[in-house]
């Protein structure tokens, strides 16, 4: 392991984005996830229909998660979240779209289209926030 390769691992946001070379949605996740201000991944009903329509023709599992879809042929990416008042939504979403594509950097030679869709937004201490 190289000293480039043990300090991405070092962080959080970098490990995630070694683990994503092959795209893999559930890592990705965790990437959308650790942003600040994302409460969770909010399923809508775009992402919903094409995880199981993904899952229904048997095809790549490994591309789409309620709430998460990669376009394997652009290597675009559809994320629906939840966000969490009172930081700025505009700076939350531009976080999130570049955290997506710093962690498929190593796979896409362009940088991928990222789709934020803001299903609600919470406050904190709120039912049904984290």
């Amino acid at each position: 392991m190289s000293t480039e390769d043990h300090q991405r691992v070092e962080n959080p946001v970098h490990a995630a984005a070694a683990r994503t070379s092959t795209a893999d949605a559930a890592a990705l996740i965790d990437v959308v996830t650790a942003v600040p201000g994302v409460i969770g991944l909010e399923p809508g009903v775009a992402t919903t229909l094409r995880t199981l329509d993904a899952r229904l023709r048997r095809s790549d599992p490994s591309a789409s998660r309620y709430g998460l879809v990669i376009d394997r042929d652009t290597g675009d990416v559809t994320v629906e979240i939840a966000v969490r008042g009172p930081l700025p939504l505009r700076s939350t979403v531009e976080e999130v779209q570049r955290t997506v594509r710093r962690a498929m950097g190593d796979r896409a030679a362009a940088s991928p289209q990222v789709l934020v869709r803001v299903q609600s937004l919470g406050t904190a201490g709120a039912p049904g926030t984290v």
